[in-house]
């Protein structure tokens, strides 16, 4: 994926949406969904992963983590989630 910034571009390993993208004391940071099987069916995870954003426009941002292409992050909630909790994917991923 490409983002452009002003009169810059680049192709970057890991685009996020903004809304992903949460901050505190301790930096920037997103949480990626962690599955894990059981006998009654696969349990989904938030875990905090550290990032560092490289380039951003109006929608998403660039980043560096430890992250590969294909992992979920949390991009919004029905209720406040911190690492650790259990979450349910909903049903239209995209």
């Amino acid at each position: 994926m490409t983002i452009s910034v002003g009169q810059k571009s680049a192709n970057y390993d890991l685009i996020v949406p903004n809304s992903a993208i949460k901050s505190d004391t301790n930096g920037k940071f997103v949480l990626a969904v962690t599955v894990k099987s059981s006998p009654l069916g696969n349990r989904y995870t938030a875990k905090r992963v550290s990032v560092e954003v490289l380039a951003s426009d109006d929608n998403n941002s660039a980043i560096v983590a430890d992250l590969t292409n294909g992992d979920y992050v949390i991009t919004t909630s029905s209720a406040p989630v911190s690492s650790g909790d259990m979450v349910r994917m909903a049903d239209n991923q995209t």
